[in-house]
């Protein structure tokens, strides 16, 4: 079973089905039927920006992001600042006001993946001691959590529902995750399944049946990750 998760995990062709599956939910949602000018009123140029396309081909980018990474590649942080661009501008384009402090610092968390990953080695993980693994990941968590919580807060106007709730608990969630892949540590995809288990309950909950399908490939991704990474892991100074 887990040479077969790692075999997903890295095959092209598994990178081909997820952009086909994401990008088909999409469209199937309308995502790609939306201007600029229907939503906002910044003039008239905004008759020609195609925001739904736009989201459409970000959807895309954010699933390569998560393949390249999960393969040690560089690639997947660079896309991953692409991805945190645009969903900041069309998460705060659709009225999450909160997308004004979250995704610049999703922005910068992939600036300092890039800066470590570029002086680590390629193509394997790193490993620290047990002893600073026990304070750093708690202290990203109670950081993350408490983040997460005021953040949607703002965006929800106080009104913490328990689809608010959720959307706390996995924001938070991939902010520990992102946190320990600036480190370049395997532990970061124990997060990222723990996150795309959260996601796929909220599908659930919003009755939104296209994205289970999205999120149990992306939870057989992360299992395929993180024995990629725990086989590459290399000894670093610590």
């Amino acid at each position: 079973m887990k040479q077969k998760l790692k075999q997903f995990a890295t095959s092209q062709w598994f990178d081909l089905l997820g952009v086909i599956l994401v990008l088909t939910i999409a469209i199937s949602a309308g995502y790609h039927t939306k201007w600029l000018n229907q939503l906002v009123d910044w003039g008239t140029w905004t008759v020609f920006v195609p925001f739904g396309w736009i989201s459409v081909g970000n959807v895309a980018i954010s699933m390569m992001s998560t393949r390249f990474t999960g393969k040690l590649s560089k690639l997947g942080n660079y896309l991953g600042i692409i991805n945190a661009v645009l969903s900041g501008l069309i998460d705060y384009i659709l009225g999450n006001k909160a997308a004004i402090i979250t995704y610049p610092v999703t922005f910068l968390i992939y600036l300092g993946a890039i800066y470590w990953w570029n002086k680590s080695q390629e193509g394997k993980a790193n490993t620290i001691s047990k002893a600073r693994l026990n304070w750093i990941v708690p202290a990203l968590v109670v950081i993350s959590f408490a983040f997460s919580y005021l953040t949607n807060y703002i965006g929800y106007q106080g009104n913490m529902n328990p689809l608010a709730y959720v959307t706390t608990i996995a924001f938070a969630l991939s902010l520990v995750a992102n946190g320990l892949n600036v480190l370049k540590l395997s532990t970061q995809w124990s997060f990222w399944l723990f996150y795309n288990f959260v996601q796929l309950a909220k599908a659930l909950i919003q009755g939104n049946f296209a994205n289970v399908g999205k999120y149990l490939f992306y939870i057989l991704n992360s299992l395929g990750a993180l024995f990629i990474w725990k086989d590459s892991e290399s000894e670093v100074d610590n």
